[in-house]
């Protein structure tokens, strides 16, 4: 496992990333002290089934909702949070 300095992340940002993003774990260290590390993301599936969502399910209804009720619903909810 890697070890790079804050002024190494601050300075070569992009650099690591790229090492993280191909699988490898960076131990981030100030003065000489460990202080964070980097992973890699694990991210299973970036889709959302909106259609067994709490929220659709909140609503009660059947079917999806369309753009317009949608719109509806938010100028509806604007202004009472």
């Amino acid at each position: 496992m890697k070890t790079a300095t804050v002024r190494t992340l601050r300075n070569d940002y992009a650099k690591l990333l790229r090492r993280v993003e191909a699988g490898e774990e960076i131990i981030i260290s100030r003065r000489g002290v460990a202080v964070a590390k980097l992973v890699p993301a694990q991210i299973k599936d970036s889709k959302v089934d909106w259609a067994n969502s709490a929220t659709f399910q909140l609503l009660g209804s059947e079917k999806p909702l369309s753009a317009e009720e949608s719109l509806t619903l938010i100028k509806d909810a604007q202004g009472n949070w």
